[in-house]
């Protein structure tokens, strides 16, 4: 029963936040005033040029790797040619 009522207070809470983010404030509504704030506060920036080089490294990490596998395999099908003509 306990779990019951933290759902319909969480439920309500969302609900309330929901609709008091909706009020329209200085001709733009209460969300899209916060949604600009958090865009550019310096925490976000911070976090996104930490994204921006994480997802540079996975790339290159990508690239290392299909790289290797590439002359892996290559070198593979050399020595097999080297040893079918031989």
């Amino acid at each position: 029963m306990e779990e019951l009522k933290f759902v319909t207070k969480c439920l309500a809470f969302t609900s309330l936040m929901v609709v008091l983010m909706q009020v329209k404030v200085g001709g733009a509504s209460v969300e899209s005033h916060t949604f600009r704030w958090l865009q550019g506060s310096t925490v976000s920036q911070y976090i996104q040029s930490a994204a921006a080089g994480g997802a540079m490294a996975l790339r290159n990490l990508g690239r290392g790797l299909g790289d290797g596998v590439a002359s892996t395999v290559d070198g593979f099908q050399e020595g097999a040619h080297e040893k079918a003509i031989r």
